[in-house]
């Protein structure tokens, strides 16, 4: 799945102040799991596209407020009535699977939405919004959402596929 983003991540005030599509802004602040919300209304299907230790963006390290390191890169694409909604991007460091919820090392085919959502251990601490440009040339939203879990951190990305 290619998605790029094509501007600076915003906070909540900046966003409301370029973005007005009711919408838009509803998925966007969507405090509750995002796969609840597709659950509801449709079918909910999880495709993993890659779920491996690698390298992360240098751009991802800093948002986390880490060097860099070996980190667990988990990209999936959500589905509703088998239309692709939702591309989500987690970057967890290893200390976090191991140490602040060792859960994460197994969720397997499972959204990460049902972990964060049903443990209190997890911590948003902040979120940002973005613009991305999806192959079709379109624009189109996401989301990063930063957690602390026991203190260590991982942070999931959301880009809504529809313009």
């Amino acid at each position: 799945m290619q998605v790029k983003r094509i501007n600076e991540w915003l906070n909540d005030s900046e966003l409301k102040s370029c973005l007005k599509e009711q919408n838009i802004l509803d998925w966007l602040n969507e405090e509750g799991s995002i796969t609840a919300r597709i659950s509801s209304n449709a079918k909910f299907k999880l495709e993993i596209l890659n779920d491996r230790i690698g390298v992360a963006e240098s751009e991802e390290y800093l948002a986390l407020d880490m060097a860099s390191q070996e980190v667990r890169i988990r990209e999936v694409v959500l589905y509703g009535d088998l239309v692709p909604l939702v591309y989500a991007r987690s970057i967890i460091p290893k200390l976090t699977s191991s140490k602040g919820y060792p859960g994460l090392g197994t969720i397997g085919s499972k959204p990460l939405g049902d972990l964060l959502f049903q443990s209190r251990l997890f911590v948003k601490t902040r979120r940002e919004f973005a613009q991305f440009q999806n192959l079709a040339k379109q624009v189109i939203w996401g989301r990063r959402t930063h957690y602390l879990v026991r203190g260590y951190p991982l942070s999931v990305m959301e880009v809504f596929l529809s313009p």
